[in-house]
């Protein structure tokens, strides 16, 4: 699946604006859907005419140090677009962080020689660099712009799932860290890039080590207010929304004609929603599903915060508390035909779900991130999903799953999920709900995309548990090495123990021996011959 479009079409371009694109290898916008007039020239034989709403450099800005011979050769380059920009004109670079955790973990940039190079190495001349935030701070200052924004894209800007900013910042449990990575040619992967950025995210230098950036740089106010976006990158296109969260407003809008079917039935959960009583956030006009932007906490969030600042019973009665909300709200269907098991095919015995609770509205998005807590009760949001006689434990236990998976390190030491589990009694139906929750996956996501990602992650694994077993090894070796020298260095201290105590025993002997001599009367006798031989 080719991604690569989504680079930029989450940017509002004005209509009909005029956009030339430096680029590279190839033309990125040229395959985009926008009402764009668009101008191309690559990099490498660059001539610049006119005057434009919008440069773009998509991986191109790198390669400055190629076509201008300048030890300002970047800031010099942003000063010559700044002439060919229309009075309100802007820049838009997209360049990866040499300092990006992605190459902290081992991977190799194409135009370095080795991994590593880029935290080795300053900007050098001659060649493409990629560049620090700092660095690109300095450059449009030197350039004398007076305005700039910067977006940070996931995994990078060559395969766009998200894109944070500075009003948006992540934390290790937001769901969108566990991005699919990708490596280039050459690199050696020696950890998780994952769990890295995790703890990056956690420590508030997100912005440092993320992998890549796009940048807005402008004379004039940049009034692009977004925040935040997010693609379903791995759904099917029948279900693919792009969603834009600005400053006031929360946007959903779908990528495709297919797509619209889609928002129209997410209208249909809403407005059933509110006829069962629930309260919730958003609207959907013009096949736009449209909220304002809500700063109360998410319930997941407040549930870590009970768990860390309260202790684990409290936190089990506020899951008890929404528990008991949804099953107000949810009637219990007495008597039905099919049931959620049937239609998925799942075996499970009359017995078993005889101890289950089935509900017809099975609102399976009934998560606690998608619930704002609010202080007269929960705001919904981000109720996609619909399917007819659920078990209302089937619910719970997705949401009960979502928490540990986003917050696992933050939960688990303090009450494991298994024991949350069993407090629910969902442990005995865990199975059953794992191959539920399987098959209503394979409806939503692009399994293709899903196989090449699981794939993928399986390569990058196995490189770091091959070089972490050989790691492993070599440490054994280097113990055993240790351990024989030990032993030979004990050896030769016990030989020498007994030569030194032998020593002692014959120095022993000689001076007693020698002792005995001198006070013989041969001794007194010989000394005396001595004398008279000496007068003579």
């Amino acid at each position: 699946m080719d991604i690569k479009q989504n680079i930029l079409k989450w940017y509002p371009f004005k209509e009909n604006a005029s956009v030339l694109e430096i680029y590279d290898e190839e033309s990125i916008l040229e395959n985009v859907n926008l009402n764009i007039k668009l101008d191309k020239c690559n990099i490498k034989n660059l001539s610049l005419n006119g005057e434009y709403d919008y440069i773009t450099l998509i991986g191109t800005f790198e390669y400055v140090p190629t076509i201008l011979d300048n030890y300002k050769c970047y800031s010099e380059f942003l000063k010559r677009l700044k002439k060919h920009l229309t009075p309100n004109g802007t820049i838009l670079i997209a360049i990866d962080n040499r300092l990006g955790v992605k190459y902290l973990t081992g991977g190799k940039y194409k135009n370095y020689s080795y991994i590593f190079e880029g935290m080795e190495k300053k900007i050098q001349k001659g060649q493409a660099n990629l560049l620090t935030k700092q660095e690109i701070i300095k450059f449009i200052r030197e350039a004398e712009f007076e305005n700039f924004k910067f977006y940070y894209p996931l995994p990078d800007y060559r395969f766009i799932n998200s894109i944070f900013t500075d009003d948006f910042m992540p934390k290790s449990s937001h769901s969108k860290i566990l991005y699919p990575v990708n490596y280039d040619h050459g690199s050696t992967i020696l950890y998780n890039e994952i769990n890295i950025f995790k703890q990056i995210c956690d420590i508030g230098q997100f912005d440092n080590f993320t992998n890549s950036y796009i940048v807005e740089i402008s004379n004039s106010e940049i009034k692009n207010d977004i925040c935040f976006v997010n693609y379903n990158n791995f759904r099917k296109d029948k279900y693919k929304l792009l969603l834009t969260i600005k400053k006031n407003e929360v946007e959903k809008i779908p990528e495709s004609e297919e797509a619209i079917s889609h928002v129209r039935c997410i209208e249909k959960n809403t407005n059933k929603l509110r006829e069962l009583g629930f309260d919730v956030l958003e609207k959907i006009e013009e096949n736009k599903i449209i909220s304002p932007f809500e700063k109360e906490k998410e319930l997941d969030k407040k549930l870590v915060e009970t768990l860390e600042q309260y202790g684990k019973e409290v936190f089990k009665q506020e899951i008890r508390k929404w528990y008991n909300f949804i099953l107000e709200k949810l009637p219990v269907e007495l008597e039905y035909e099919d049931d959620i098991f049937k239609k998925y095919d799942i075996d499970i015995s009359q017995e078993q779900k005889k101890n289950l609770r089935f509900v017809k509205d099975g609102y399976i998005d009934l998560a606690f991130e998608n619930v704002f807590c609010k202080n007269d009760g929960y705001l919904l949001y981000d109720q996609e999903w619909y399917l007819q006689d659920v078990p209302i434990e089937f619910i719970l236990y997705r949401a009960l799953n979502n928490l540990y998976t986003y917050n696992n390190i933050k939960l688990e030491s303090k009450i494991s999920r298994e024991e949350i589990m069993e407090e629910f009694e969902l442990k005995q139906y865990e199975t059953y709900f794992e191959k539920l929750e399987r098959k209503i996956q394979a409806d939503i996501l692009n399994s293709e995309y899903v196989n090449q990602y699981q794939n993928e992650m399986k390569k990058y694994y196995n490189k770091i548990e091959n070089i972490q077993n050989g790691l492993e090894r070599k440490e054994q070796e280097i113990k055993e090495i240790i351990i024989n020298k030990d032993k030979e260095i004990n050896e030769e201290k016990l030989k020498y123990n007994i030569l030194k105590n032998e020593k002692e025993k014959i120095t022993k002997e000689y001076e007693g021996l020698l002792n005995e001599y001198n006070t013989s009367r041969g001794w007194k006798i010989i000394k005396t011959i001595r004398k008279v031989a000496r007068k003579k």
